[in-house]
């Protein structure tokens, strides 16, 4: 008898609960994802709205509305809506703060059937020719530049990476341009002269032959404009060099070297402040090939030091002392040493050092 009653208890608050669920209301967005194409760049605010209804048997409320940029700013309505009622979401954003391609999810909190829709907007933004010089903020004496650095992001080694950096006239007169300064890797097509409010472009190729570094680079280009010699007039270009590790097969990858640090957390404990402290890695190699130290590179007031060679052989091992100088430091200290190598599956491992300097 208990047991039916028991059953009869867990039908009922089933049924209630899905009666419950039921009685909610529910957003139906007429379209979750606007795409905006050839957006005109604006200093004024770009609008855009979500059209939506409450197609559910209850008032729906909607609490909150986020995304991923503060840029964007909504704007709904704040009281119940009801059954069979319609209303609208706005969304505001200045498109000069958004790169010229976009893609951004905005989330929907509400009490519904649904408490959380997933909304998105996405687009790429162009010059306004009303307003011709919005999107070129980084002025040097009279051109305007998109961007005053370039990020070739991931270049492999052994190859060329190409990028544009457009640029406009603001001047009544003809600007002459020319490179000043360029370091050897990088090639630079770039017009000798621009008329009056008229767009040109620069053309840059990352030759990754040439430079042999691995990891992060980083290095300008300083511009001869009008004759004025300035180290203002420059954009920065930066890149991760890296090895290319997708064409081996798979019995060259099954033959490759294997990075191995016994330990990759170490402490120097508690040195005075004209003391240096210093901490040794041991690095393995357990693959079946050479292992290849490409790079060591280091936070600031710490350096890494590879006795003599950089490669090891299959089975042997090698130490990598870390030293940090305590100059002008005291308290706790953290810093870090990345290590680059020819492993195909493990190429940057990065070590961390810390310990006290005296006061």
């Amino acid at each position: 008898m208990c047991s039916n009653i028991k059953i009869v208890i867990l039908l009922s608050s089933l049924l209630l609960g899905h009666l419950g669920f039921a009685q909610k209301g529910t957003l139906s967005f007429e379209n979750k994802d606007i795409l905006l194409n050839d957006l005109k760049a604006d200093d004024t605010p770009t609008t855009v709205s979500y059209r939506f209804t409450n197609t559910g048997k209850e008032p729906a409320i909607i609490s909150r509305v986020t995304s991923v940029t503060s840029q964007i700013k909504a704007e709904w309505e704040k009281s119940p809506i009801a059954p069979g009622q319609s209303s609208i979401l706005k969304i505001s954003f200045p498109s000069t703060s958004f790169p010229l391609q976009f893609s951004y999810p905005i989330q929907v909190f509400s009490n519904t059937t649904n408490p959380l829709e997933k909304l998105s907007i996405k687009g790429n933004i162009v010059d306004n020719p009303d307003k011709p010089f919005l999107l070129y903020r980084y002025s040097m004496n009279g051109l305007h530049f998109r961007s005053s650095h370039i990020d070739f992001q991931k270049v492999y080694s052994g190859t060329l990476r190409q990028d544009t950096v457009y640029f406009y006239n603001a001047l009544d007169s003809e600007a002459q341009l020319s490179v000043l300064y360029a370091p050897s890797y990088l090639d630079i097509q770039i017009p000798e002269q621009i008329g009056p409010k008229e767009k040109g472009r620069l053309i840059l190729t990352f030759d990754a032959i040439a430079n042999k570094e691995y990891g992060y680079v980083y290095d300008n280009v300083i511009f001869l404009i009008n004759d004025e010699n300035s180290y203002r007039n420059r954009l920065s270009v930066s890149a991760n060099i890296a090895e290319d590790f997708s064409k081996l097969s798979p019995e060259e990858l099954a033959n490759a070297p294997v990075a191995h640090f016994r330990e990759t957390t170490l402490s120097f404990g508690k040195i005075k402040p004209k003391e240096k402290g210093k901490c040794d890695f041991i690095l393995e190699n357990r693959g079946k090939s050479e292992l290849i130290i490409r790079k060591t590179k280091s936070s600031c007031g710490c350096t890494a030091v590879i006795p003599g060679k950089n490669t090891i052989a299959p089975g042997k091992s090698m130490s990598i002392r870390a030293i940090f100088d305590p100059t002008g430091k005291r308290g706790y200290q953290y810093k870090t040493i990345t290590v680059l190598t020819n492993d195909p599956k493990n190429p940057e491992i990065t070590l961390t050092i810390s310990g006290n300097v005296e006061k």
